[in-house]
C-alpha cells in the first residue's frame, strides 16, 4: 500500500467515523453511562456536553481516543515491518475491524484500553521503563479486567526473566483482584464457548478472525513469542476457558486480544515470502477473500442505516437498540406528547436524552409501532 493511498484512506476513515457518531442515536449503554454512570466513562461522555448540540456532545472524547489508537497501532506495526508500506496495510486492517470502528464510535472502555495497552507496547520497546510501569498502572484504574493483561505481562517476563516487569505485574495482579476487585468469575456453567466465536467473529469479521487464530496458533507451534503475543494469546484463552461456565464480557478480553491483528500480516508475509512467485496464487486469492470480508464488513457498520430498508423485520437489525427510542420519540413529537413509560430503565434514558420523561398513568400516549 502506497503512502498516498493510505492518507486519502485516512481522511475518508475519519469521515466515516464522524458522519457514524453524529447520525447513530444514543444507545442504551450510552444512555446509562450518561445519567448513571460516576466513573470514567460518566466523566468523559459529559466532558464535551452541549458543544455540538449532536451525539458528538459525549462521544467526541471516545471518537478522538479511537483516531489515536491507530497512530499508536502504526507506531508500534513499525517494529514489525522494514517497508512503510506493510506497516500502511496492518494499520488499514487494524482500522477497518468493525471492532476498532464500533469502539471509536460509540462509548465504552474498550476504546481507552486500546490505547494504553498500545503505549505500553511502544514504551516496552523503546525501553522507557518509567512510562511501561505508568501506562500499567493507569490500566489499572481504567480497566476493571486489568488483571488479564498483567497476568499475561507477569508470564511473559517469566519467561524473559525480567525480574523488575515481572515483580510489577504480579503486585499489580494482586492489586486488581483484592482493591478492585478484577474479573468477574462466578456463577454456574452455562456453556457459551459458541456465542463467544460469534461475538469474535463480530468484533473481526469471520474470515480475518479464523486467520488470526492460525496466526496465534502458528506463533504458539513454530514462531518467536514477543509481549504482543502473549497478551493477545493469553486474554484469548482466558476467555475460551471462561465461556465454559459463563457469559464472558468482551469489553474485558477484547482490547488486549485485537491489538495483535499486526502479528497476522507479519504470519502472512512469512507464509507467502517463503515460496516461489508460482506457488503463491493461492495465499494472494486467500488475502483478496479475506480482505472483501473486511471491507464488506466495515461498510455494512459504517452505512448500516441503509440495510433497514432492505430488512422487513428491523428488529433483527443489529443497531435495532439505537433507533427504537428514537422513533419512539420522533412519534411522540408528531402527537404532541413528551412522556413515555417504558419497561426498560436503559430505553427511558434513551427518550430522556431525547427530552422524553415517564409519563404519569393518566396521561400515557398511544403510538402505533
Amino acid at each position: 500500500m502506497s503512502q498516498k493511498f493510505f492518507y486519502l484512506f485516512l481522511l475518508l476513515y475519519t469521515m466515516a467515523l464522524f458522519h457514524l457518531a453524529i447520525t447513530l442515536p444514543i444507545g442504551p449503554h450510552e444512555a446509562w453511562v450518561f445519567y448513571e454512570d460516576q466513573g470514567i466513562l460518566g466523566y468523559l461522555s459529559h466532558l464535551c456536553e452541549g458543544c455540538f448540540e449532536n451525539q458528538l456532545d459525549f462521544r467526541l472524547p471516545f471518537l478522538v481516543s479511537g483516531m489515536v489508537n491507530i497512530m499508536l497501532f502504526y507506531q508500534m506495526s513499525k517494529s514489525y515491518f522494514k517497508e512503510p508500506k506493510d506497516s500502511y496495510l496492518s494499520t488499514t486492517i487494524f482500522a477497518l475491524l468493525p471492532g476498532i470502528i464500533t469502539s471509536a464510535v460509540i462509548v465504552n472502555i474498550a476504546v481507552l484500553v486500546i490505547t494504553l495497552v498500545l503505549g505500553f507496547i511502544i514504551f516496552y520497546e523503546k525501553r522507557q521503563l518509567f512510562l511501561q510501569s505508568f501506562t500499567m498502572i493507569l490500566l489499572l484504574f481504567v480497566h476493571d479486567a486489568s488483571v488479564i493483561f498483567f497476568i499475561a505481562v507477569a508470564i511473559f517476563a517469566a519467561f524473559k526473566r525480567n525480574h523488575y516487569l515481572f515483580y510489577l505485574s504480579i503486585f499489580l495482579s494482586a492489586m486488581a483482584l483484592l482493591v478492585f476487585n478484577g474479573l468477574d468469575i462466578g456463577g454456574t456453567p452455562k456453556g457459551k464457548f459458541l456465542e463467544l466465536f460469534g461475538l469474535y467473529m463480530a468484533l473481526f469479521s469471520p474470515l480475518v478472525f479464523l486467520y488470526f487464530f492460525y496466526a496465534l496458533y502458528r506463533i504458539w507451534l513454530k514462531e518467536k513469542k514477543d509481549i504482543l503475543w502473549y497478551i493477545s494469546f493469553t486474554a484469548f484463552v482466558f476467555s475460551i476457558f471462561l465461556s465454559f461456565r459463563q457469559q464472558v464480557i468482551m469489553t474485558d478480553f477484547a482490547p488486549y486480544v485485537i491489538v495483535s491483528v499486526v502479528l497476522m500480516v507479519v504470519i502472512y508475509h512469512k507464509t507467502l515470502h517463503v515460496r516461489l512467485p508460482q506457488f503463491q496464487k493461492n495465499y494472494k486469492l486467500g488475502y483478496q477473500l479475506i480482505m472483501g470480508s473486511l471491507v464488506l464488513s466495515s461498510l455494512a457498520i459504517l452505512f448500516h442505516a441503509l440495510l433497514f430498508d432492505i430488512i422487513s423485520d428491523k428488529r433483527k437489525h443489529f443497531a435495532y437498540p439505537f433507533y427504537e427510542p428514537y422513533w419512539i420519540s420522533m412519534e411522540l413529537r408528531e402527537i404532541g406528547q413528551n412522556c413515555y413509560t417504558a419497561k426498560n430503565q436503559r430505553i427511558q434514558d434513551q427518550l430522556r436524552y431525547y427530552g422524553i420523561g415517564v409519563c404519569k398513568e393518566s396521561t400515557v400516549p398511544k403510538i402505533h409501532r
